[in-house]
C-alpha cells in the first residue's frame, strides 16, 4: 500500500487516496465500507477510481468486495473503474453518464467535446489517463436510494458540475460524501482549483444552490465530510462550503478583470475569443497538442458563464 493513503472516517469507513496517479485526471479518492455485523457481511466501494494494482491490493487486503457505486462519468471517475469489474465486482452507475463507463464515445458526446474538439483529442485523454471501458454496469436514477444488504445509501444529485453527478449519504453512519462538488483541499488551508463548472451543461447557479444544500445536509444529517479530492472534516466545520463560494466568486473577478480590459461592444463570441487568450483559468500558454485543446474548451465554458453573469456590461 506504498502509493495508497488509507484515513479512518469512522473505525469501519476508511477514505482511500492514490499518491502518485498517472496523470491530473486519472484518480480519485472514495471510501471503503467495511464489514460490519448486522450491516454489510463484505467490502462496499463508494467512488474509489485507482489504478488496478491498488485496487487489487485493496481487494486482497479488505476483500471479498460485493458492489462499486460510482458518482459521475467524468475521466477521474471512470479511468480505472474496468479493474474492479474485473475482480468480479458489481458496478453501479447513475444514468445517462453511467454509459461513460463503457464507451469512450460517450463521454465525448455526453459533454459537448464535439462542438470544440476532434474525438482523436479524447481518445489521447483516454489513453493518458489509462482509460478502460467497463462490460456491463448496473444503471440507477440520481435521487435513488441504494441498499446493500442493511446498509442504505442516498444519493444526491449535485448537477452544477454535471447532469447525473451525486453525493453519497449515509444516513446511519452519518458519512456524506459529496464526491467533486469542489471542496479540493488535500489539507487545511492548502489551497487548489475548487468547483468545476467547464462543460456546457454546467450551471454556476446551480452550482451554488447544490453548495447551500450540501452544506445543510451535512449540518443537520452527517457528522463526517469527505470528497473526492479532499480531506475529512467534521461537524460543525463550514469551510468546504466557504471554500467553495469563494473559488467561484474569485473566478468571477477574474473574467470581470479581463472584461474592463476589451471594447465591451464586441459581440458576445468576439469578447470570449479575446478572453481566451489572457489565460484566466488555466496557464495554456504552457500547453501544447491536445492537452492545449482540451483545457481551451474547458476555459471557454468557465468564462462563457461568468461573461454572463457579469455587471460589466
Amino acid at each position: 500500500m506504498e502509493y495508497l493513503t488509507l484515513s479512518n472516517v469512522t473505525r469501519d469507513i476508511l477514505l482511500v487516496h492514490q499518491n502518485k496517479p498517472p496523470f491530473y485526471f486519472s484518480c480519485c479518492d472514495g471510501l471503503l465500507i467495511l464489514p460490519k455485523q448486522g450491516r454489510n457481511s463484505k467490502t462496499i466501494v463508494l467512488d474509489l477510481n485507482i489504478e488496478p494494482e491498488y485496487a487489487q491490493a485493496i481487494n486482497k487486503k479488505y476483500g471479498p468486495i460485493s458492489d462499486y457505486v460510482n458518482t459521475h462519468g467524468h475521466m477521474d471517475h471512470i479511468a480505472h473503474v474496468h479493474a474492479w469489474e474485473q475482480l468480479g465486482i458489481t458496478i453501479h452507475a447513475p444514468f445517462p453518464e453511467s454509459n461513460n463507463l463503457m464507451n469512450l464515445r460517450y463521454f465525448y458526446e455526453t459533454f459537448g467535446w464535439k462542438e470544440g474538439v476532434d474525438f482523436s483529442v479524447i481518445e489521447k485523454f483516454g489513453e493518458i489517463n489509462k482509460y478502460q471501458e467497463c462490460n456491463n454496469v448496473q444503471v440507477f436514477k440520481p435521487g435513488d436510494t441504494l441498499q446493500f444488504e442493511h446498509l442504505k445509501c442516498k444519493t444526491i444529485n449535485f448537477k452544477g458540475h454535471s447532469q447525473s453527478h451525486i453525493g453519497l449519504l449515509l444516513p446511519t453512519e452519518k458519512v456524506f460524501h459529496i464526491s467533486c462538488l469542489g471542496f479540493d483541499q488535500m489539507s487545511p488551508k492548502k489551497d487548489s482549483f475548487g468547483p468545476w463548472y467547464g462543460f456546457k451543461q454546467c450551471s454556476i447557479e446551480q452550482y451554488l444552490e447544490d453548495i447551500t444544500w450540501a452544506e445543510e445536509i451535512f449540518l443537520k444529517k452527517a457528522k463526517f465530510l469527505t470528497s473526492s479530492h479532499g480531506y475529512i472534516v467534521k461537524n460543525p466545520d463550514t469551510t468546504p462550503f466557504e471554500y467553495m463560494r469563494e473559488k467561484i466568486r474569485k473566478n468571477q473577478e477574474l473574467v470581470d478583470r479581463g472584461l474592463k480590459t476589451i471594447n465591451l461592444k464586441l459581440e458576445f463570441e468576439e469578447k470570449i475569443k479575446q478572453l481566451l487568450e489572457m489565460d484566466l483559468i488555466f496557464p495554456k500558454r504552457k500547453m501544447k497538442g491536445f492537452l492545449e485543446d482540451i483545457y481551451r474548451f474547458w476555459e471557454k465554458g468557465f468564462i462563457e458563464k461568468h461573461v454572463k453573469r457579469s455587471n460589466i456590461k
